[in-house]
């Protein structure tokens, strides 16, 4: 049963925070200033009063301990006069979750003060949902560099957060790209190999000037721009390729199609089927990259004077067509459109748009993991 102090998210909707008060079968939320009722039945306490996260390093995302024996007083130590005795420190059991042998690893960026932005520090936090310990290393460059830079390594347990590194808007562009590396492993016990981890992602730098891009995430109830690395054991992507790496197999590859040529001018050489492409340049068995298209307003135009909403779900609505025209060819192409939650309008738009205007097109919610209720996901056929 939850208690004055703990912090709680709700079932029913989106949001959480500390219990402040109860009243029989009510409790007072505090979500973000507001103190909000809501049944107590239809929260969830997921932090006990007493075992919030320290300020720095290793946080546990859910202490399962706490919960099943709730909060205790902790009776006063009694000192000897003749002899002080300290116990030693008894390192706390790892309590495993039902999903955690898949594992679901986020990066996370908390600004220090998301109503001024511009002022704002932000704190990096690796997330480890999953019952494994990583060994792992967190790196960035800038777009002028070639090299990489160690930022944070170290080591983070079982279902925990780990405080990375503080950055300002002077320091951002030296994290324009980041990677992260890890091994997993399980203490005291038999375990399943995990594939090592090793993945990097470029950053959109003027989200973190954007108040729409922080909102609450998978892990977070605070404003945060949330990104996952590893979801269900599958990495997001994969670590990029050295550029001279890339220049050097594809001088090794002219370097063999030039000597094939030479041959072909001595002997007579059955060349077999065409190996040429279709029409246009495409091969149909390409795996196609995912494209993002953000229909918030504010990333479509960088002024809306003299806009009324009508203006705003046109040009919202015109961002759609011109995306589904420009890949409407390209089969098993995959688009996904973020258009948050809000009250539905936007979103009922988009979809009665693609239905109407590419019924042939495959629609689907986007990942939740990633995007939430706020995002559809088309598939061109």
């Amino acid at each position: 049963m939850a208690k004055i102090g703990d912090t709680v998210r709700f079932l029913n909707s989106v949001g959480g925070g500390k219990i402040t008060k109860i009243e029989g079968q009510i409790a007072y939320v505090d979500d973000d200033g507001f103190e909000t009722p809501v049944l107590l039945k239809e929260v969830v306490v997921v932090m006990p009063a007493g075992h919030e996260p320290k300020a720095q390093g290793p946080r546990i995302i859910f202490d399962q301990q706490a919960f099943d024996e709730g909060k205790k007083a902790e009776e006063p130590v009694k000192k000897s006069i003749v002899e002080t005795v300290v116990a030693p420190e008894k390192e706390m059991p790892v309590e495993e979750t039902s999903h955690g042998d898949k594992m679901n690893i986020a990066l996370a960026f908390e600004p220090s003060d998301i109503k001024h932005l511009d002022k704002s520090r932000f704190t990096a936090i690796l997330v480890n949902d999953s019952n494994y310990f990583l060994n792992f290393v967190f790196l960035r460059r800038g777009g002028e560099e070639r090299g990489w830079t160690v930022v944070y390594q170290g080591e983070v347990a079982p279902n925990e957060y780990c405080d990375l590194s503080v950055l300002t808007h002077e320091t951002l562009p030296a994290y324009e790209k980041i990677a992260f590396q890890c091994v997993a492993f399980k203490r005291d016990k038999s375990f399943t190999l995990q594939a090592p981890v090793s993945i990097s992602r470029k950053l959109d730098l003027t989200k973190f000037h954007k108040f729409h891009c922080f909102r609450p995430g998978i892990y977070f109830e605070t404003a945060v721009i949330e990104i996952p690395l590893v979801s269900d054991g599958v990495a997001s992507r994969p670590l990029e390729v050295n550029a001279a790496e890339i220049a050097s197999a594809m001088t090794g590859e002219r370097q063999d199609k030039d000597m094939a040529k030479e041959l072909s001018k001595k002997f007579r050489v059955d060349a077999g089927k065409s190996g040429r492409q279709p029409a246009g340049g495409d091969n149909p068995r390409k795996v196609l990259p995912l494209i993002e298209v953000d229909l918030h307003i504010g990333e479509l135009t960088d002024s809306l004077v003299g806009m009324e909403p009508k203006d705003m779900l046109e040009l919202q609505l015109s961002a759609v067509r011109k995306h589904m025209k420009a890949n409407s060819g390209r089969i098993g192409q995959k688009l996904v459109f973020i258009h948050g939650k809000g009250e539905g309008v936007l979103r009922k738009a988009v979809l009665d748009l693609l239905k109407k205007e590419y019924p042939k097109a495959e629609l689907q919610d986007a990942s939740f993991r990633e995007y939430g209720f706020g995002a559809t996901l088309v598939t061109i056929h």
